[in-house]
């Protein structure tokens, strides 16, 4: 039962079956009473041509008793008509009979005017009457009131509303049924997406919804269905590469400690030895920390989970520190700086490990004689900083992942890989941007952060 209350092709049905229940009977209302004003226009029409032959017959006869003579005589074989004429002196003509026209005559009808007409309900049978005064020749005012039974019309009126309904609500059922059918119809690429989603799974993420022939009403809901895929094939296969990655990184000190464990317990050894052990132990477990420390610290910036301290920061007197603490590192280098005091929204102790691990980078690959140059600008939204170094270019294909994680242009370095994911992180976290351009002249890492306000 929930499932058909919840069901599209039912509402749709329902929907077809409701507006043409609605359009049936607002036309149904509009053609009675249509119907009963027509039957209002053809007896109104009549009962004035019999008035108006009253009135001819009376022009023509000088007495009442003459009158009603030649009235008989030309209503002869009308039916469902009464007509009832009076006098100073009282009743002249009562037509058909005066059980039938005797309570029309007393009847209070006011005189015709135009095409009026009055409804009557009298002895249970329903009237349409009009009176007007009629002069003799000689002067005598009389009263003629003529009616129709209208009880035929009624009856017919009635029957067509009667069969109108029921054809109404058997076209309502039909449409329910057809609506049903054509909806079912009409629903079935929606009925093919969802089979075709059906069959994609973990292992087949690469599979797509095929766009051709998808009705235009579809084509947004495959595209986004589509894109969604996309993500998730490029979230699934990161994860992949970085547990193989991660894999990988972690076994290395983890198999030298337990090399080096297992050769020092092979035999008796002095407590230097020991004691070199354990520096040596401690040495892979500080790198075991840093790769720990560090892949919490992406996966918190993956999931929107890093969120900077902000307090207005001077990136010249950043620099300057940077600069002052790195140059130890870099006697084989040229250091410079060319910036402005400028002012940004940031985190002071990240800014700094974004921008130390751009620095310690640029000196590792800076060879002796090079140059190092931090550049500073500004425009009225945004704070650009470059640090640019002389060393060898960076090749194409490495330059592309160059901020993946566990990536190192230089496999023999002790570092784990995830400096640069890290900076990259970092400047996201604050609204920025970070980019890198790699030529024959050197490496160049641009950083774009807003400024304050």
């Amino acid at each position: 039962m929930n499932h058909w209350h919840r069901s599209i092709t039912l509402r749709l049905a329902l929907a077809f079956a409701l507006l043409a229940a609605l359009v049936f009977s607002a036309l149904g209302v509009y053609l009675g009473r249509s119907a009963d004003r027509h039957m209002a226009e053809l007896d109104a029409h009549e009962l004035h041509g019999r008035l108006a032959l009253v009135q001819h017959l009376a022009q023509q006869e000088a007495t009442p008793q003459a009158l009603a003579s030649r009235l008989a005589d030309a209503l002869s074989g009308e039916h469902g008509m009464i007509v009832a004429v009076d006098g100073p002196a009282g009743a002249i003509l009562r037509w058909p009979d005066v059980a039938s026209a005797a309570p029309l005559a007393a009847a209070a009808i006011p005189a015709a005017h135009e095409h009026a007409t009055q409804h009557l309900l009298i002895a249970g049978h329903e009237l349409r009457a009009i009176s007007q005064p009629i002069t003799l020749p000689d002067g005598t005012q009389l009263k003629a009131v003529v009616a129709r039974d209208i009880h035929h019309h009624t009856d017919f009126l009635e029957q067509l509303q009667r069969d109108f309904w029921l054809a109404m609500l058997a076209a309502a059922l039909l449409t329910i049924v057809v609506g049903l059918l054509i909806a079912r119809h009409g629903m079935r690429p929606v009925r093919e997406i969802a089979h075709m989603a059906g069959r994609i799974s973990a292992g087949q993420l690469a599979e797509r919804i095929p766009t051709a022939g998808v009705p235009p009403e579809l084509e947004e809901l495959v595209e986004r269905f589509n894109a969604m895929l996309d993500r998730l094939e490029d979230a699934f296969q990161r994860l992949s590469n970085f547990s193989a990655d991660l894999a990988h990184e972690l076994r290395t000190p983890l198999h030298s400690l337990r090399m080096q464990t297992e050769v020092s317990l092979s035999k008796p050894r002095s407590a230097d030895d020991y004691r070199e052990l354990l520096a040596a132990n401690l040495e892979e477990y500080e790198r075991l920390s840093r790769i720990i420390s560090d892949m919490l610290f992406l996966a918190k910036a993956d999931n929107g989970l890093v969120m900077p301290q902000r307090e207005s920061l001077d990136l010249h007197a950043l620099c300057q520190r940077l600069l002052d603490y790195y140059g130890l590192l870099a006697e084989h280098a040229e250091l410079s700086l060319d910036a402005p005091p400028l002012h940004v929204q940031g985190d002071r102790l990240m800014l700094e490990r974004a921008l130390g691990n751009l620095l310690a980078n640029a000196i590792r690959h800076t060879p002796a004689g090079g140059k190092i140059a931090i550049h500073l600008s500004c425009d009225p939204a945004q704070a650009s900083l470059q640090i640019a170094n002389s060393g060898p270019p960076i090749p194409p294909e490495s330059l592309a992942r160059i901020f993946d994680r566990f990536v190192r242009l230089d496999p023999n370095s002790e570092g784990n890989g995830l400096g640069l994911a890290i900076t990259r992180s970092i400047i996201l976290a604050h609204g920025g941007i970070i980019s890198v351009r790699s030529d024959a002249d050197g490496t160049r890492f641009s950083i774009h952060l807003p400024l304050n306000g």
